[in-house]
């Protein structure tokens, strides 16, 4: 005889998941606890967080390593920030549409370089990138969007359209890293500085 039966609710859409579906739930939502709590994050809250429970969590990721990697590798993902700068106005001065596209990029390095260092800080088993000869250290294709972004005013430049990528590129970069001094440079103050310099209009001698 029973006495005691134990049920646990699953959405009509949660069951109809696939594992792909799944797979990308369970990062979403394990990616702000991983930012904020590192190592010490447990799959219990990751899955409570993902709305499953725990052992469907490691029916999709069967390590809670494997978990972060992918995580690590969804994060370090250029898809969304590439979405984002297909978006920018076009239409915008120059200044303008570069300050939306730093923004951007900004925030895809922030959330990159944040969780790496929280998962690094705490003693997370971090996964080792292989190592290629000739690998770029840009993306092709962030730099490619940003070269279209800047577009006919490339020939306003005193340099190569791409060496003023690589320049942009840097700053943001710097601007985005904990580690690097940068005094809170906004994506304005970076566009502005590699557009303008930082002499004053009034310094300028003819």
């Amino acid at each position: 005889m029973l006495t005691h039966l134990s049920f646990r609710f699953v959405s009509p859409r949660a069951a109809a998941m696939s594992i792909d579906d799944r797979r990308a739930s369970v990062i979403e939502a394990a990616l702000p606890i991983l930012r904020e709590s590192g190592a010490a994050a447990t799959t219990k809250e990751i899955a409570t967080a993902a709305g499953i429970a725990e052992g469907t969590l490691f029916r999709v990721f069967p390590t809670k390593d494997a978990l972060v990697h992918a995580c690590v590798a969804s994060a370090f993902d250029t898809t969304t920030a590439l979405h984002r700068l297909r978006q920018v106005d076009r239409s915008q001065p120059l200044e303008a549409r570069l300050t939306a596209a730093v923004e951007v990029m900004k925030s895809h390095l922030e959330g990159f370089i944040g969780l790496m260092s929280v998962l690094h800080t705490t003693g997370a088993e971090l996964p080792r990138p292989p190592a290629k000869r000739g690998v770029r250290r840009t993306d092709p294709e962030i730099d490619a969007e940003f070269e279209a972004i800047i577009g006919t005013d490339a020939d306003r430049l005193r340099y190569p359209v791409q060496r003023v990528v690589s320049f942009l590129s840097m700053l943001t970069l710097a601007s985005a890293h904990p580690m690097l001094p940068h005094d809170g440079a906004t994506s304005a103050d970076i566009v502005d500085l590699l557009l303008h310099g930082a002499l004053s209009p009034e310094s300028e001698t003819v």
